[in-house]
């Protein structure tokens, strides 16, 4: 099976893989998941992660792995999320270490999946949940044009439903 990759100058976004499982365990088991669930046991990570390899065979798309483009080195995952094919698609970012923030790549990768979710045309809108003190994925949902609602998070205490419109391109 193949799936989409996405690149830019500094970043390929590609589906992840087996060798990405230890940044993500060291990830999903650290205070950065603070705004997104909690910190998790190593198996939880490892259950996580299966369902985020998972979803590229279910539905043909997921979160991407964002990686260093020279290095190879995975950063953090950007993408769809899509379990409930009757609920909006999620668009998702998280960098998996503090070494990777302050770079501009959540936004850089958030603004390619975006951009990518948009010319697809499988979505017609996307919302991601954000928590109200996570000011830097704030931040990166107002870059990639995220319109913040009063609605609360289905899936999060103390979040708020973001909204992006993606108007598809027409096929030529």
């Amino acid at each position: 099976m193949s799936f989409v990759t996405l690149t830019s100058d500094r970043l390929i976004l590609r589906a992840p893989e087996a060798g990405d499982l230890a940044a993500f365990t060291a990830f999903a088991g650290s205070a950065r998941t603070r705004y997104v669930g909690a910190a998790k046991t190593p198996a939880q990570a490892a259950e996580k992660f299966a369902s985020m390899i998972g979803q590229w065979h279910l539905r043909g798309y997921g979160r991407f792995t964002i990686t260093d483009r020279a290095s190879g080195a995975p950063l953090g995952h950007a993408g769809p999320l899509h379990f409930d094919m009757d609920a909006p698609v999620d668009l998702t970012w998280s960098l998996w270490s503090a070494e990777a923030e302050g770079r501009g790549i959540a936004s850089e990768a958030a603004r390619l999946v975006h951009d990518w979710m948009a010319a697809d045309g499988r979505f017609a809108g996307a919302v991601t949940s954000i928590h109200r003190d996570n000011h830097a994925s704030k931040a990166v949902a107002r870059k990639i044009g995220g319109v913040e609602s009063t609605a609360p998070s289905p899936h999060l205490a103390d979040a708020v439903l973001w909204h992006f419109p993606l108007k598809a391109e027409a096929a030529a």
